[in-house]
This record gives structure tokens, sequence and C-alpha cells, in this order.
């Protein structure tokens, strides 16, 4: 589909969309159903009131897009930059799946998202802070200065993952996997020393 055939209408489903430039440009209340996105440029776009329901986003820069009182569901994004998006603006977010995608700086305060996949992502100083997480896929993504308080991590799969920080007394961790010896994140937050 072409760059002006996305605006002449809000309403899409089942089309395919590769290598489109929508950089700063507004979608605001469009509704995108089964809809594939591939290599496309979403940086900077408002896409306030805008509806995404079983979509998938391959190879595409998301990164500080504007998402006030959308929706997204059953969404799928893999390999694709989403640096600094506030998720917590979302009206409903249910489902989604991230592989191998760069959430620097993202801000998931107080989401419910148990079960999420984030596999293999960059999620350095993301804030998890009171969201709830439970049995999550988080296997051999990066945490770099992400915070975690009051965040259940509860049966969250954590093997492979790299440079996490988490008090075991200020979230809930039971059942929680990790490995060594990346489980030492596990005991900074209690200033236990290892040697």
């Amino acid at each position: 589909m072409s760059l002006s055939e996305i605006f002449k209408k809000s309403e899409h489903e089942e089309e395919e969309n590769s290598d489109l430039n929508l950089s700063q440009k507004s979608l605001v209340e469009h509704v995108f159903e089964s809809c594939i996105f591939t290599r496309c440029n979403l940086r900077d776009a408002d896409l306030s009131k805008t509806r995404f329901i079983s979509c998938k986003f391959i190879e595409c820069d998301l990164s500080n897009v504007i998402l006030r009182n959308s929706r997204i569901r059953d969404t799928d994004f893999s390999s694709c930059k989403l640096i600094g998006i506030q998720w917590v603006h979302l009206d409903d977010f249910v489902n989604p799946s991230f592989d191998q995608c760069i959430l620097q700086y993202c801000n998931f305060v107080g989401l419910k998202l148990k079960k999420t996949k984030f596999f293999k992502s960059n999620l350095r100083e993301a804030d998890f802070s009171q969201a709830d997480l439970a049995a999550s896929d988080f296997r051999e993504s990066d945490f770099s200065k992400a915070r975690f308080s009051e965040t259940n991590l509860s049966k969250s799969d954590f093997r492979g993952a790299l440079n996490y920080i988490i008090d075991p007394v200020g979230n809930k961790v039971r059942g929680a996997r990790f490995s060594l010896p990346q489980a030492e994140g596990l005991l900074a937050g209690l200033g236990v020393i290892i040697d």
C-alpha cells in the first residue's frame, strides 16, 4: 500500500505495508486489523486513538510514537526500534510480543502484561515499576539500568538475561527462573558482597 492510500481511509484490514515513511505524520483515529508493517518508519508519528489488532511490525522504527488513548491487542513486534515509548498512555495493551527489539527508555509503569514475550530485547533504562509481568519471557534480554520496584515477576524467565538488578524483597520473584552468573543481580539490591 502507498503512503497516499493509507491516508485515504481510516480503517485498514489485512493490508501489507512495506518501506513506508510515516515519520512525524498523524494517523489519529485509524484502525489497523491483521495488517503487516515491514521496514516502515513511524518515528515520532502521532498514533493517538489508533487501534492495532492482530498486527505485525517487522524491522520498523516506532521510536517516540505518541499512543495517547490508543489500543494494541495481540500485536507482534520483531526486530523493531521502540525507543522512548510511553506505553502507559494506551487505553488497552493486551498480549503484545517483542522479539529482538530495542525498547530503551520505555515506560511500562503499572501495566498488566502477564505472559508477555520480551525475547532477546534491549530494555536498557526501561521502567517496570509496579507492573504485573508474571510468567513473562525475558530470556537473553539486556536490562542495563532498568527499574524494578514492586513489580510482579513471579514465574518469569530471565535465563540468559543480562545486567538486571532486582531486589527480591521489593519485587515478587517466586518461581521466576534465572541463570548463573547473571543471577548475582538478585543480590545487588541487598547490599551483599560477592567475591
